[in-house]
């Protein structure tokens, strides 16, 4: 790649014959210098750009605005979400009644049996 250069002192020695005073001519040169520098890129900034198959390969990888829709309609509603949460409490509430039962049925037939230790043996 070509090196570009700005000969300031070139500058300022050609503004000085069109009429500038030393201060005048390098404050101006300055000033211009000081833009172009800013303004051209270096062999470090020209690394770290992609090339333009990078590039492509980048925008291949993201979703199309189709997938992203299918995707969004995949998504469940709040309306579903609180569908959803209230059977599922109505199903751990039967499952709790049915362990209760038991429970109960459980703890009748400890009595029972624990009465009829009592009779048998008593």
């Amino acid at each position: 790649m070509a090196e570009v250069a700005f000969d300031t002192h070139k500058a300022v020695k050609e503004l000085c014959s069109a009429g500038f005073d030393d201060t005048q001519a390098e404050a101006l040169v300055e000033q211009i210098n000081g833009a172009f520098v800013g303004s051209v890129a270096t062999k470090a900034d020209v690394e770290r750009l992609v090339t333009r198959d990078e590039f492509r390969e980048a925008v291949a990888e993201l979703a199309t605005k189709e997938e992203l829709r299918e995707a969004v309609a995949k998504l469940a509603t709040k309306d579903e979400l609180e569908k959803l949460e209230l059977r599922m409490v109505a199903l751990l509430q039967r499952q709790a009644n049915t362990y209760l039962r038991y429970l109960m049925l459980m703890a009748a037939a400890i009595v029972a049996l624990s009465k009829g230790v009592d009779l048998l043996f008593g």
